[in-house]
C-alpha cells in the first residue's frame, strides 16, 4: 500500500458508524484504520508516511476543529476542514450564513441575555423555540408555547447560569411540520441518500425516538444540498430539512459535520 492508498479515520471511540465507515474504506481497497487522539502526535511530526486523507469523526467538537487544524496544517487533507466543522458546530453561524446566501432557513436571531430572550420571542410570536447554539440530539432545545414557558426557561436557566456565560443562544420561529423532518447524507457534492424522521413528538431526533424510513432525493432536496455544498465546500454533510405545512416550502433545520446513520442504515 502508498500513502494514496491510506485513510485515517480519527475516532474518540469506535461507534457503530465508525465501523461501518472503515468496512466500506477496506472494501473499496484503501488501507482505512483509526486515528486516536494520542496518535496525532506521529502523524503530525511525520513518523508515518501522511495518508492520502483523513476522515474527521470526533465526538467532541473542540476535538473535531483541533485534529481538523493540526493535520491541515501538516498537508494532510481532512474530511471535513475545520473551518467547516466550526460553522457546523455552530446554529448560530449557520443562520447567518443561510441569510446571507438566501437559502431558505427558518427566521433566528442570536439573544444574548435572558431580557433578550423575552424580547426576541416576543418579536418572532409564540411558539417559538430556543436553542443553544451548540448541541445535538435535541439537547437543550426549548419550544416556547406561551409567556409561562418563556419564564420557566429563564428562571431554570438563570438559577443554573447567573452570570450568563452560556449564551449566546438562538431564538428561531416555530416551524409546523407534517409530523417529520428529513435527513439527506451528502458525501463530496451528492446527496447519496435521504430518510424521513417521523414521530409524534415536534421533534424528530432518533435518539429521542424517531423512526425512520427511506424517501426519494427530489429535484427540490438535490438543489437546497448544492447551495449547501457552494457556500461550506465538498465534505461529508448531515443536512435536516424540513416542511412548513403553512405554506409547502421546504426550508435548511441545520447542518451536521459528523452525520450518525447506523440506526437508519
Amino acid at each position: 500500500m502508498t500513502a494514496s492508498d491510506q485513510v485515517l479515520v480519527s475516532v474518540t471511540m469506535l461507534r457503530p458508524e465508525e465501523k461501518l465507515l472503515l468496512e466500506a474504506l477496506r472494501a473499496a481497497g484503501l488501507a482505512a484504520r483509526p486515528l486516536l487522539r494520542e496518535e496525532l502526535a506521529d502523524v503530525v511530526a511525520g513518523r508515518i508516511d501522511p495518508p492520502a486523507l483523513a476522515l474527521i469523526r470526533n465526538l467532541s467538537h473542540r476535538d473535531a476543529i483541533g485534529v481538523s487544524h493540526r493535520l491541515e496544517h501538516a498537508g494532510i487533507p481532512t474530511l471535513n476542514r475545520a473551518s467547516t466543522i466550526e460553522t457546523c458546530n455552530d446554529k448560530g453561524l449557520q443562520a447567518l450564513l443561510f441569510a446571507r446566501h438566501g437559502i431558505p432557513h427558518p427566521v433566528t436571531r442570536h439573544a444574548y441575555s435572558y431580557d433578550q430572550v423575552r424580547a426576541t420571542v416576543a418579536e418572532l410570536g409564540l411558539p417559538a423555540v430556543v436553542k443553544p447554539v451548540s448541541g445535538s440530539w435535541g439537547r437543550g432545545v426549548t419550544k416556547m408555547a406561551n409567556a409561562e414557558c418563556v419564564e420557566a426557561w429563564a428562571g431554570g436557566r438563570e438559577s443554573a447560569d447567573a452570570a450568563g456565560k452560556l449564551f449566546p443562544v438562538v431564538v428561531q420561529e416555530y416551524v409546523d411540520k407534517p409530523g417529520h423532518d428529513m435527513r439527506v447524507v451528502v458525501v463530496g457534492r451528492t446527496p447519496v441518500v435521504a430518510i424521513e424522521r417521523v414521530s409524534g413528538d415536534w421533534r424528530t431526533n432518533t435518539h429521542l425516538g424517531a423512526t425512520v424510513r427511506r424517501v426519494e432525493i427530489t429535484a427540490e432536496t438535490e438543489k437546497l444540498c448544492g447551495q449547501i455544498v457552494d457556500i461550506l465546500g465538498p465534505g461529508f454533510y448531515g443536512v435536516d430539512l424540513v416542511e412548513d405545512r403553512t405554506t409547502g416550502e421546504l426550508l435548511v433545520l441545520e447542518v451536521n459535520a459528523n452525520p450518525e446513520f447506523a440506526r437508519s442504515s
